[in-house]
Order: structure tokens, then sequence, then C-alpha cells
């Protein structure tokens, strides 16, 4: 560890279909009197980044491992990178997972309250029971998530702990993942030189750094925009409702740019970057852009409307999409904060004022909440999974070096929860 740590050191990483992210942070528990400011403020929480590897993703496609050698090395120049410009040792991370791969499986407890009141050892029991469900064995359990509690028939309860009642249920979404893909995903880590702590489904750690408790409490949608789909994941009274993985991304506008002006898909990328917008309506008639030819060599001009004519179905298609998936989980009604956008997707120009008039919603555009002084790369919606990984690290790994014995325990559990592939409950 290197003399400048001051705080639990937490380290994300982030495999996407077009980068992989590495970000070193110190964290903290900011307690009374503590007037320090810090770049992330989430809660007790403050989080410092330190450094941070940024590198081209090589070897993935949709979130899935498909070359493992170049994901290897990947994960292994991020790292260098991050280790050269936080000044520490990476020997373990937290680790994102998405992809169409993903899968969930609603289920619900119910158990007699052992005492006057409800402890945490019937929360964890009811949670248990909640669980107590078939996975299939080429399936792997990420989280098990409570979507709300119910006491003696009184439901919409987050924390049901120190009141009081004889029956005590709860319903959880029990969020899992192709058994091989994270399997490929450890094992590509461990072949770089690092240990994964926890994998963690990459929109539950994005929702920690752009959506408020009020937007979480009133409903809200958030679309995360990636490399090679589109995650949306819906809360509603505080809770994580709903999560689908739709087939389009970034590079979907990418392919079909490369495809319609003949050109390379670096190229491609550069000119979505560059002149790439989601809506017509927004470019003059007589604008121009440089296009090279498949073969790099040669330039041409060519109207930006053409290129636009090529974005603008696909961003379209995209966006019905998420509608039909908001309007199938049955909570597109109860949406009153509406849509957040986020992802390397969400830059697109136009992109929050198309959703806004296809979806009939509020769209903002995702950036971290109560972020300031992040280091410019990262400062994005681009890299919002890579940070909300952090903060996601942070929550656990504070809550067992400051819990005392019982945080201890914890720690141990969750380990060996690891260990047994989540047989032990949450």
């Amino acid at each position: 560890m290197s003399m400048r740590k001051r705080g639990e050191l937490i380290v994300s990483l982030d495999v996407g279909t077009t980068r992989t992210c590495v970000v070193v942070a110190e964290a903290h528990h900011t307690g009374d009197g503590d007037t320090r400011t810090y770049m992330i403020q989430s809660g007790d929480i403050g989080i410092d980044i330190i450094g941070f590897g940024l590198v081209p993703s090589r070897g993935t496609r949709k979130g899935v491992v498909v070359n493992m050698e170049e994901v290897i090395g990947s994960i292994r120049d991020a790292i260098r990178q991050a280790e050269d410009s936080s000044g520490v040792e990476i020997k373990a991370v937290y680790a994102g997972l998405k992809g169409r791969h993903i899968d969930y499986i609603n289920s619900h407890g119910v158990i007699a309250i052992s005492g006057a009141e409800v402890t945490q050892d019937d929360v964890d029991r009811v949670i248990n029971s909640a669980r107590a469900v078939a996975i299939p064995f080429d399936r792997s359990i990420l989280h098990v998530v409570p979507t709300g509690f119910t006491i003696n028939g009184q439901n919409g309860i987050h924390d049901p702990r120190g009141m009081e009642g004889v029956r005590l249920e709860t319903g959880v979404r029990i969020i899992t993942a192709d058994a091989m893909s994270v399997h490929n995903l450890k094992k590509a880590c461990e072949k770089a030189g690092v240990e994964v702590i926890e994998v963690v489904f990459e929109p539950i750690a994005t929702a920690m750094v752009v959506l408020d408790e009020d937007e979480k409490e009133m409903g809200v949608a958030l679309v995360d925009i990636g490399g090679g789909t589109t995650d949306i994941a819906v809360f509603f009274e505080g809770n994580l409702c709903h999560t689908s993985i739709l087939p389009v991304g970034g590079t979907n506008f990418t392919n079909d740019i490369a495809i319609g002006l003949r050109t390379t898909t670096k190229d491609a990328e550069e000119i979505k970057k560059r002149y790439g917008t989601s809506m017509l309506s927004l470019v003059g008639e007589s604008e121009e852009i440089e296009v090279g030819y498949a073969d790099s060599r040669h330039l041409r001009m060519l109207p930006r409307r053409h290129l636009i004519e090529i974005i603008q179905p696909r961003a379209e298609e995209l966006m019905g999409l998420v509608m039909d998936d908001l309007n199938k989980s049955g909570y597109y009604g109860m949406l009153a904060s509406g849509v957040v956008l986020t992802g390397g997707g969400a830059l697109l120009g136009g992109m929050d004022i198309m959703a806004e008039n296809m979806l009939e919603l509020p769209v903002r555009t995702g950036s971290l909440i109560a972020g300031r002084d992040i280091p410019g790369p990262l400062d994005s919606p681009a890299f919002t999974s890579s940070i909300g990984l952090v903060l996601y690290g942070a929550r656990e790994m504070l809550k067992v070096t400051q819990g005392g014995n019982g945080g201890f325990l914890r720690g141990v559990i969750s380990r060996l929860r690891e260990w047994t592939g989540g047989l032990l409950g949450a």
C-alpha cells in the first residue's frame, strides 16, 4: 500500500464493449465535525479518486468475453495505467458486469417474527426464505435485492427493523448471470494479476451515483446506453422494481455509419462523436462533414444530413424498444421523475430531446450526484458505471471495517457467500 492512502482503498473494474476502465479511490466515513471536501459525497461516505486507467477494450462483445487473451491484455493495461497514476499497487477489484445474459427471478418469502419486534436476524431469515428457489445450474446469483417488506399485512415498508408484528414478508429480485460469463470475467482478472472481490450488476452501481433518493421514491427509469447493450433499471418507492437488457448500443450506431458512409469502423466512431446527433431537425441544410473512404487514404465532403439520416432511425428504434419495455414492465405510468439517460450513448446530441418526445416523459442526461473535481475523462455519463462501482465497493468495505464485530462477521459471511456461489443467503 502507498503511504498516501488515508482511507479505505477501493478499486473498480469496468470491462465494457468499447473501453476498459479502472478507477482507484480512497473512501472515508464522514462523521460529525468532518469538514473535508470530497470529490463524491453520498450519505455518510466521501470518496476521492486518486487514479485511473482507461484503454480500448479488446476481446468482448455485448458484455461477454469472446477472446480471453485479449481481455486479459486490456485489463492488465488498464490496471498498469491506474497503478502509475495513483501510486498504489492494485490487488483486488469490484468488477462490473452487464449484458444480455443477465436475467432475474422475482420471489416472495414469509416468516413468523421471532420476538416482540423485528431484528436483523428476522430480516436475514425472511430474505433467505424468499431466495429459496431453484436456480438453474448454468446461472450464477449476483444480487438478492429486497423490493419492500410487509408486516402483518402493512406493505410499503423499506426497513422493518424495530417495528412490532407477528408476520414478516418480503419480495426479492434475484439477479442472475450466465455462470460461464461470471467465471470468465473472474478468470481474466486473476490472470491479469488481481482478485475479484465481488461481481456487481452495473445498473445497481450506476444508480447510486446518478439518481437521488427522491427520484427513486417517486418513480424513475435509468436508461444506460452502453457500447453493446442498453440497460434499463426502474425504481419506485425507493426499490428496484424492474431490470431489462436491450440488444442495441453505441456500436450499432457506429456500424451503421461505417456501412452507410463506406468508411472504417474507427473513422465512423470519430465521425459519430464529432458530428453525430439523433435528429435531422438539429442540423442545417448547408452543413458538411469530412469523411474518409474505407482505404483511409482519401477524403471527401458530404452533407451532414446524410450522417443524421443514418443515425436517426437507429435512435428511434432504440427509444421505441425502451418505450415497449417500460410499458411491459407495468411501471410506465408510475415514473413521476421520468427517465435518466446515462452511458456513452447519452452523449449523442439530441438523444435527450428525442427520448422526451418519444417516451412522453421528463428526460435528463445523468451526471454524478454530488460530484466535483472529477478527473477530466471520467467526468462524463460514459463513466458513471465505473464511478458507481467505486461507491458500491466503498459502502461494502466501510460497512465491514467500521461495523465492529458485526461488520467483521458480515465481511466473513460475504466472502463465504462468494466462495459458495451465494448458497449462504443474502
